[in-house]
């Protein structure tokens, strides 16, 4: 039993210690690097839910093309946080829609010198299905 048991170990131990290593970030999340810049997006967005019957107002009248201000009244909303939990407003604790986020973001001046530098867009905590556009832009390889 107690040869069993430690075969079982040898075999299991480098995969749980690798998991164990997963879990504390050190797999496949972006860190920084001498040759790897992050910008976190966290903190307050503007925010509104598509609260038309259809669920569709914000495409029919391209809210992204204009600040989501002008499209009506918007909320701040943190980021990273539950829209659903964050509000006063009773629509949003059930609400299942189109929700828009906006941000504008000042790039740092050596992702914008260089035109073959990479950016990646990480989106960390959407959930479901989300679109990302740049600037009016649809991002067709961003869709999640």
């Amino acid at each position: 039993m107690a040869r069993r048991t430690a075969v079982a170990w040898a075999a299991l131990g480098p995969l749980l210690w690798g998991c164990a290593l997963a879990l504390q970030g050190g797999m496949l999340y972006p860190r920084e690097t001498p040759s790897r810049e992050r910008k976190e997006l966290d903190g307050l967005w503007c925010f509104r839910a598509d609260f038309s019957h259809n669920r569709r107002r914000g495409f029919e009248e391209q809210w992204y093309r204009r600040p989501l201000r002008e499209s009506g009244p918007t909320l701040d909303m943190p980021v990273p946080s539950s829209f659903n939990d964050i509000s006063q407003d009773w629509r949003l604790w059930d609400f299942v829609g189109w929700v828009w986020y906006e941000r504008e973001v000042i790039l740092p001046e050596r992702w914008t010198q260089d035109l073959s530098t990479r950016v990646v867009l990480r989106i960390g905590s959407a959930h479901a299905y989300a679109i990302v556009l740049s600037q009016g832009l649809l991002c067709p390889e961003h869709i999640l």
